[in-house]
């Protein structure tokens, strides 16, 4: 499959030859003005060192923006080169207006200290050199990775951030989600986990279940935990999809979900109750109107408020997580546990570990399309709704309203993180059995 003009995206159209073309005419045309322009002050032989130096400095900046955002950038060769040998020459073109060279000069991009860099010119040749080769070489792979998922006949993942923008991601229709199994035989409930989170979450309501011979499922959902190489859109009809097949090699399960999971978890039952036996949705993300979802949803973090705003910012801080990804799940168990002791250390990883497109489509599931207010409503399946009475994020009292008479309610003591807080009250909720509890052998690490 040749990726012809009409079939592009956006963010392939920097990459389109007559696009590059008219960028290097443009480059050229200009870099030999500027050339003529030292003459009038007979220093052309700065022009190669102002050259190189710009180069090597758009090669590094062009190679980070790839990596986070995921696309090379509207008019890059032309814009950044360009305005990079402009801002290097700019003591220069204040020396011809008459302003001698002084120290602060230096901060254009080091102009006074780029001129006496051992070896000189044949230095930052060596210098440009490698960072273009660097930034082509990963042009080169994000290319490659784009093609491969078109020949699938999967979306581009134009959005992919950090490492994972250099590599296809797997088609989810032929690669199932990653997923844990617990207890002895089949499993009988699947547990779906919600924003920021992953199978992790479930585990110690797996191991309590578990001990009451109880099977479980535990997937993460495409862009999420360890299935975050699964897919290139994140949409809750994705999501579904991805659970469906997943759910097709078992017998109908209970489906057990948290939060946004609880959104994906009513697409499921409504696209194929055949494979469902009943609900339980622990907190699930349904509000009255879309003022209140993005309040209360915003006040999880300062991420999720920048991204219900549509502020770019969102995206380049989650996309600079995912290029440091590997020092952040070092941290984060330590910065989690500075706020609560009692956050397991992979929950707290998965809360930096998932793809920035995943994470906003499933606020944008949450706000357009959330199918959770006319189920909740008048549920065709049999469904529990557990609510927490000390949660922020969902409040039950304003979820209760929501909640139609055929629907099972439990409302228990804890916050959003009730799974977590109490897994032997969710258990108990999920097989609906009296108050027993159960401790987890060993805590999960």
């Amino acid at each position: 499959m040749s990726l012809t003009p009409a079939t592009w995206a956006r963010a392939y159209r920097p990459l389109h030859p007559v696009s590059l073309a008219v960028q290097l005419l443009v480059l050229v045309l200009a870099e030999v003005a500027l050339f003529a322009s030292y003459g009038a002050h007979d220093a052309r032989f700065h022009w190669a060192t102002h050259f190189l130096v710009a180069l090597a400095y758009t090669s590094v900046l062009l190679l980070v923006r790839l990596l986070i955002t995921g696309a090379p950038g509207p008019r890059f060769l032309l814009l950044t080169l360009l305005g990079f040998h402009l801002f290097a020459m700019a003591p220069d073109l204040l020396f011809r207006g008459g302003v001698p060279h002084y120290r602060w000069m230096d901060l254009f991009l080091g102009h006074v200290a780029a001129h006496y860099l051992p070896g000189g010119d044949g230095s930052w040749l060596l210098i440009a050199l490698l960072t273009t080769g660097a930034y082509v070489a990963a042009l080169t792979l994000w290319l490659r990775a784009r093609r491969a998922e078109a020949l699938t006949g999967m979306p581009p993942g134009v959005g992919l951030t950090g490492t994972a923008v250099l590599r296809a991601q797997r088609d989810p229709r032929t690669t199932t989600l990653v997923n844990e199994e617990h207890g002895h035989g089949p499993p009988s409930a699947l547990l779906l986990h919600g924003l920021g989170a992953a199978a992790a979450f479930w585990r110690p309501v797996a191991q309590c279940l578990a001990e009451r011979g109880l099977g479980t499922l535990l997937p993460d959902l495409l862009g999420f935990g360890s299935s975050r190489r699964l897919g290139t859109h994140f949409h809750l009809d994705d999501q579904a999809a991805a659970v469906i097949r997943l759910l097709e090699n078992h017998r109908p399960m209970v489906l057990v979900a948290h939060s946004y999971g609880a959104a994906v978890a009513v697409a499921v039952a409504a696209e194929r109750p055949d494979l469902v036996g009943r609900l339980v949705l622990i907190c699930p993300a349904a509000f009255a109107d879309p003022d209140e979802a993005r309040r209360r949803i915003g006040a999880r973090s300062w991420i999720a408020r920048k991204a219900m705003s549509g502020s770019p910012v969102a995206g380049l801080a989650c996309g600079a997580m995912c290029l440091l990804r590997a020092p952040l799940t070092i941290l984060a168990p330590r910065l989690a546990s500075s706020f609560s002791p009692d956050v397991p250390a992979q929950v707290a990883r998965d809360a930096v570990t998932y793809l920035w497109p995943a994470y906003r489509d499933a606020l944008r599931s949450l706000l357009e399309d959330n199918p959770l207010g006319p189920w909740l409503a008048d549920p065709p399946l049999p469904t529990t709704v557990v609510l927490a009475e000390e949660d922020r994020t969902v409040p039950a009292d304003g979820l209760v309203a929501l909640l139609g008479r055929r629907v099972k309610v439990v409302r228990l003591a804890g916050t959003h993180a009730l799974p977590i807080e109490h897994p032997d009250h969710v258990s108990n909720a999920i097989t609906a059995k009296g108050p027993e509890q159960c401790v987890p052998d060993t805590p999960p690490q």
